[in-house]
């Protein structure tokens, strides 16, 4: 009983902490936004600000390549732990621990990148850029509404 009590809230720790990351501190939109064209528009970038953009997004996911695959090991670590017969409760809290490690690692990668765009832009560039996130984060959550709603699409056949 004790044993699948701990294999599950170690899932649910799992799950919790593979959603936590979603959430940012500092809001900017998805993706490679200073190269749409509409949002450079906008916030006025200049060239040099795009390539200083660029330069700081290819060399921040290099590193989260490395830092996602060792929060994988140490997923996968874990589950092996807690799946281990004798069950060991101190090797699985240190499995835990070690995963906990590696998201945190991960997570401050990632704000790392936030920090170097905000040291790119302006402060008005910023609050625009925030503006820009926000509203972005509404259309998507409408977006959800509304296929929630109407239910999914059905297939279409090909040409």
């Amino acid at each position: 009983m004790k044993r699948a009590t701990l294999v599950l809230l170690a899932g649910v720790a799992v799950g919790l902490w593979s959603t936590a990351g979603n959430g940012q501190v500092l809001p900017i939109p998805p993706g490679r936004w200073w190269e749409r064209p509409r949002v450079a528009e906008e916030l006025a970038l200049s060239a040099e600000q795009r390539e200083k953009l660029e330069e700081v997004s290819v060399s921040h996911a290099r590193e989260l390549v490395d830092l996602r695959a060792a929060v994988e090991r140490a997923e996968i670590d874990l589950r092996a732990v807690a799946d281990r017969e004798p069950f060991d409760a101190a090797a699985v809290r240190r499995a835990f621990a070690a995963f906990q490690q590696a998201r945190s690692r991960m997570e401050a990668q990632r704000f790392e990148l936030l920090i170097a765009v905000r040291q790119t832009l302006s402060a008005a560039q910023w609050e625009r850029l925030k503006g820009l996130a926000r509203e972005w984060a509404r259309e998507t959550e409408r977006g959800k509404e509304i296929r929630e709603r109407i239910g999914p699409r059905p297939l279409r056949p090909r040409p």
